[in-house]
């Protein structure tokens, strides 16, 4: 990422939406001005093709380009963050010149190759740059999505590696909560999707990895406990719902995403030999 400079340091938040449209304009004629959409999109310094143009008023609901010329009823963060993903897709990092024919034989230069990985990897990482000083904090990902960062404290489980354990029961259902929890409009009841679906990859594993063999009976207990009295999976007589929906769903999230990340590591040593008799019990905060 690109050096952070003593204001974005020291005054992290410090972006408005007016000036993250600014950040945008200056990224987009950044990368525009080295070709890098000219690959995908034909995008140049000197020509914005129609079909671009087409191609982004169907793909978003309004349209950006000319991303100079937007009113300032269009100067939105959801605006701001859609046009971004949409770059981003269509970023790609051009090689060398080439000396090229036409088949009627017109000879010219252009670029022989593009880079699409390279081109986005570096067009993420200056945005990201400065999405992180926008509000609490935002990320563009790998996968192209502007996702939440989350608090300072937190960062680290969000970020974690999700270890390849089984993509369709467990990775993938894990990076889905992860994705729908940082997603910057998300609800009470998206929240609470969230942790079921973390509480379902529990239940798997419990039903078809020995997960009492890793854990403690008493932790193993508490997971399921918690979704359960906390009326997470299930509405029943007797279950908790009269507290504070916004603190609680946080804790009980970051406890099974920090859970899961314990847990699949000492399954994956128990399937590959190594001895699993010593359980220590997972931390509660």
């Amino acid at each position: 990422m690109p050096r952070r400079y003593y204001s974005s340091r020291t005054k992290p938040g410090s972006l408005n939406v007016d000036a993250l449209y600014q950040k945008l304009l200056n990224l987009y004629f950044m990368f525009r001005d080295k070709d890098y959409f000219k690959g995908k999109a034909n995008i140049t310094e000197h020509e914005l093709p129609s079909a671009i143009k087409y191609e982004a008023a169907l793909a978003l609901n309004f349209q950006p380009f000319p991303i100079v010329d937007w009113h300032s009823h269009e100067i939105t963060e959801d605006h701001v963050f859609d046009v971004l993903e949409f770059l981003y897709d269509r970023v790609s990092k051009p090689g060398s010149l080439e000396a090229l024919s036409t088949e009627s034989g017109y000879n010219y230069y252009d670029y022989g190759s593009y880079d699409d990985a390279e081109g986005q990897n570096e067009f993420r990482s200056v945005a990201n740059s400065f999405l992180a000083d926008y509000r609490s904090g935002f990320e563009l990902t790998k996968e192209g999505l502007v996702l939440a960062i989350g608090t300072a404290g937190v960062q680290h489980i969000l970020n974690a590696e999700i270890i390849p354990y089984d993509e369709a029961n467990v990775d993938g259902k894990v990076r889905n909560a992860i994705v729908k929890w940082r997603n910057r409009h998300f609800s009470l009841s998206e929240q609470r999707d969230a942790i079921r679906e973390l509480a379902d990859v529990f239940e798997w594993l419990k039903k078809t990895k020995d997960l009492g063999a890793v854990l403690k009976r008493e932790d193993e207990s508490a997971i399921f406990n918690i979704a359960n009295n906390f009326a997470i999976r299930h509405h029943a007589p007797g279950q908790k719902t009269n507290y504070d929906r916004q603190i609680w769903y946080s804790w009980i999230f970051h406890f099974y995403l920090a859970t899961y990340h314990a847990t699949i590591r000492l399954l994956i040593k128990k399937e590959k030999g190594s001895d699993p008799s010593t359980k220590k019990p997972l931390p509660m905060g």
